[in-house]
């Protein structure tokens, strides 16, 4: 902008802007103020509290008022610092580096992803929040206040001093240094008590060392651009280069009336006038969820108490004068009754310790999201500017009577006090009890996903983009449940789940009614499998390993209970009995298979042949009876049997394929075999992952409830579940209400309970029916419970919205937004119109490869179908003619007219 002549030696005269940061320098994993105080860092999880309920967010709360509680008096200032920056801070960076495949359709829809993300972030759509305490000790108020209580305050110029004052260089020097080691001594083992009561808190502090400190003053100083450059000695250079020079890597361009300009940023401060008339935990959460970037700082600090009971006791006895008139008659004065209970009531709870009185000072820098340089550019962040600060001072005013102003003259001092670690005293602090101050710290944080393993990324109502990976190491195990109302996008979210499993080269296994993901599997080189009693696909349950000499225990009673279910309930045979009768002849079946010269896997009908002739080494009857009688219940399973296909043959299905597709919609007629060929199929793809490389397996069971309504094959499942993760493998199961796998609380299902125990991850969409089944079986709190009432409706093409549970803890419930790319929606949609849509397509565009039809279809129609009219080619009936590859009686027609039309022209 450009300047008059004496704004420009005024400007001269100002101080550089580094001179105006208070730090002397960063060593020893802290920073050292000008004036001498030591500051250590805490990077913050953050209280997890989103979907607390009031026991857990009271329970939170009264950790970190302890923690208030024991911070030294006077010598201690207390910073938290919540900041929201635009911006994914590298997230995207970590998600690729963590892409193990070659395989090339994979790679598409991974460089799909990574683009749709940078796009966003480059719009500012995704936002990031940092919480951080910064501990603000001063040694020599705290040398001064231990020499008040009556402690020996040591002088450095003292003659019985161990360093005396001397006019020698070296000496002093040692003296400086020993004076700081033992500060610092002093001052560790206040940071360590503080970080334990942070750590019982549950706000997972990190300590930041003196490097990490100065890259985070660069990067709040400069926030769109951060500087990477660390701390240096500059041994070389002809003068002292200091610490806070190094940091200052901006300056400030411009100081208006109500904004700052630093390098093209403007920023506005606005400080804390009147606080809330009452406090409550979470109170300060509409002004952390603002979508905009900010900077919150509140600094706390515990005054002398003695002194502070003596400023109350001179306020009361104002408060009881005002209530006396001059003649010494009581007269009535509402204010001052009402000021003076709160006195005696404030007093008595500082004299029994219970809490202490803080002055608590919050300040927001509120700023533009882009710089601005140009005149055109100025103007528009000055409106951006205006309404985001009109905006924060609507949401301070909600906030129980609080009020706040933007600042003008002391804009410069205040947004220096709110970078890290630079707080300092000013004149907007506020006497708080500790009850009230801990719930003015902006210490609250949305869940952050798994940091350490970006397998997927979620967007969130919050803005932001979370990593998650089911086999995180912090979780019990990798198994998920899915359930939400038909149509509320259960198919698509668990298809985008699965491709972006592709990208770690995951063995997938799906056994489904129907085919919902047929278009996704082919797109990545599988096929379909779809299961019947004319089908040649059989799958021999009795397979061993290629290293396995003989059955596992869990493959022992995988076969029992299988053949249990086969043969059925003779009602009054002991099933004791029989168990022991079926594992035996099994296991004679394995051994009498060992020693002959073909094949060394025995089928079905080896277990018949063994049932047949068994005999009782005790020569029992009734056991012999029940072998035989076993033998013949299976004779509709074994050798020319209706079920023989699909039981009692040599597998044929390639269990090494990378994706397996099983369609047992053929099956529906025949319920008894399509629940024993779901249970087959689930146990063999669950346990492919025993084979070579070790690769994990996720295998789908849609619609799965009907196994557990089997007293048979009802605790298979539950063992499939239990031992998924000694398999480096998991079990996904999907239904469209919970209480499909857990029954009603009026008729539970002790099957589904079991499930839910070894089950970490929970996807619960939109809900039908009883509402009880999530308080009771999933443990939900009332604030989720409100929160799956209230999902939104799927928007096709666009997003689905899944409460996502982790565990039975409110800190790991969080809020997603399933969000797919173009080319993911027209791999997974199941909407009727676009399924024909897309066979038309594919079918138009043949001679495309599919990689390359899908990709023009994506361009053509991103967001799908659902939203537009009806298109011409729809309209013609040309779409179903093709996509079912008959003639309609309009396509005939217009055939029959061309032809006409052509011979004509020929005459």
């Amino acid at each position: 902008m450009p300047k008059t002549r004496e704004a420009h030696k005024r400007s001269l005269e100002d101080p550089a802007f580094c001179e105006l940061l208070p730090m002397r320098d960063l060593l020893d994993n802290v920073m050292v103020r000008t004036d001498g105080s030591y500051v250590a860092g805490f990077r913050l999880s953050g209280a997890l509290t989103y979907f607390g309920d009031d026991d857990s967010r009271n329970e939170t709360k009264e950790l970190v008022e302890s923690l208030l509680r024991t911070v030294p008096e006077q010598s201690m200032r207390l910073q938290f610092r919540y900041e929201v920056v635009e911006g994914l801070t590298g997230l995207l960076a970590r998600y690729e580096d963590h892409r193990r495949t070659d395989n090339p359709e994979a790679l598409i829809l991974d460089r799909y992803r990574v683009k749709q993300w940078s796009t966003k972030e480059a719009q500012g759509e995704y936002l990031t929040r940092l919480a951080a305490v910064y501990l603000i000790w001063d040694p020599e108020r705290h040398r001064r206040l231990m020499a008040a209580a009556g402690g020996q305050m040591k002088r450095s110029g003292d003659k019985n001093s161990k360093h005396p004052f001397s006019l020698s260089l070296h000496k002093c020097i040692e003296r400086s240094k020993k004076e700081h080691t033992d500060a610092l001594a002093e001052f560790e083992s206040i940071v360590s008590g503080v970080q334990s009561s942070l750590n019982r808190a549950a706000m997972g502090p990190e300590r930041m060392n003196h490097e990490e400190l100065f890259l985070e003053i660069k990067r709040a100083l400069n926030p769109t651009l951060p500087d990477t450059a660390e701390l240096r000695d500059f041994d070389l250079s002809p003068r002292y280069v200091s610490a806070r020079e190094q940091a200052a890597i901006v300056s400030i361009l411009g100081d208006a009336e109500n904004y700052l300009n630093i390098d093209g940023l403007l920023w506005s401060i606005i400080t804390l006038k009147v606080p809330p008339d009452g406090t409550y935990p979470g109170i300060l959460r509409s002004l952390l969820t603002v979508g905009f970037p900010l900077v919150i700082s509140t600094q706390v600090t515990v005054p002398d108490q003695r002194a502070v009971l003596d400023k109350y006791k001179k306020r009361l006895k104002k408060m009881q004068a005002a209530q006396i008139d001059s003649k010494g008659n009581r007269r009535v004065d509402i204010e001052a009754q009402v000021a003076t209970q709160e006195l005696i009531d404030i007093q008595a709870e500082i004299l029994a310790s219970s809490v202490k009185t803080t002055k608590v000072s919050l300040t927001i820098a509120v700023r533009t999201s882009l710089p601005a340089f140009s005149s055109h550019e100025y103007e528009a962040a000055e409106r951006e500017l205006s309404n985001r600060r009109q905006q924060v001072l609507h949401i301070v005013s909600q906030l129980n009577g609080a009020r706040a102003y933007g600042e003008s003259l002391a804009q410069r001092r205040l947004l220096i006090s709110t970078m890290p670690g630079m707080a300092s005293e000013d004149s907007r602090d506020h006497d708080l009890l500790t009850t009230h101050a801990a719930d003015l710290l902006p210490v609250e944080m949305p869940w952050a996903g798994t940091p350490r393993t970006p397998l997927m990324l979620f967007e969130t109502p919050y803005r932001q983009l979370i990593p998650f990976s089911p086999f995180d190491a912090g979780l019990e195990n990798a198994n998920a449940i899915v359930a939400a109302a038909s149509g509320a996008g259960k198919s698509v979210v668990v298809g985008r789940m699965l491709l972006t499993c592709s990208r770690q080269d995951v063995q997938i296994s799906i056994i489904e009614r129907g085919d919902s993901y047929f278009p996704a599997v082919t797109y990545m080189g599988g096929q379909m499998i779809s299961m019947s009693l004319d089908s040649l696909q059989t799958i021999n349950p009795f397979d061993l390993e290629v290293d396995e000499h003989g059955p596992s225990n869990d493959h022992l009673a995988f076969l029992k209970n299988l053949t249990r279910f086969m043969i059925g309930d003779s009602g009054g045979a002991d099933a004791d009995l029989l168990d022991n009768l079926l594992l035996t002849a099994i296991e004679k079946t394995y051994n009498r298979a060992a020693m002959r010269s073909g094949s060394r896997i025995p089928t079905y009908s080896d277990l018949k042949d063994e049932l047949e002739n068994y005999h009782d080494e005790d020569k029992n009857e009734i056991i012999n009876q029940e072998a035989r009688l076993a033998a013949t219940k299976l004779r509709a399973w074994v050798e020319n049997g209706m079920y023989a296909n699909l039981f009692d043959r040599p597998t044929t299905v390639d269990m090494s394929a990378p994706w397996l597709y099983f369609n047992i919609e053929q099956l529906k007629d025949d319920p008894k075999l399509e629940t024993a060929m779901s249970l087959l199929i689930a146990y063999a793809t669950n346990k492919r992952a025993m084979g070579k490389g070790n690769k994990r397996c996720v295998t789908v069971l849609d619609e799965c409830w009907s196994l557990l309504q089997s007293p048979s094959l009802g605790p298979v499942v539950v063992q499939l579940f239990r031992t998924a993760r000694k398999r480096n493998a998991c079990v996904w199961g999907l239904s469209q209400a919970v209480e499909d796998f857990t029954g009603t609380p009026d008729k539970p299902n002790e099957f589904g309970g079991a499930i839910l125990t070894t089950t970490a991850t929970k996807l619960i969409g939109r809900q039908k029916g009883n509402i009880d089944v999530l308080r009771q079986f999933v443990h939900l709190n009332e604030t989720a419970i409100h929160r799956v009432k209230n999902l939104g409706m799927t928007e096709k093409g666009k997003k689905s919205e899944f409460l996502l549970v982790i565990g039975e803890k409110s800190e790991t419930t969080h809020s997603l937004y399933i969000v797919t790319t173009p080319l993911e929606y027209w791999l997974l949609t199941t909407f009727p119109r676009e399924k024909w849509y897309r066979q038309y397509w594919l079918k138009k565009h043949s001679h495309l490869t599919p990689t390359e039809a899908y990709e023009r279809l994506a361009a053509a129609f991103p967001r799908g179908l659902s939203t537009l009219d009806e298109l011409p080619e729809e309209k013609s009936g040309e779409v179903m003619t093709v996509a079912l590859g008959r003639s309609s009686s309009v396509a005939m027609a217009k055939t029959i007219i061309q032809i006409e039309e052509d011979a004509l022209q020929e005459v």
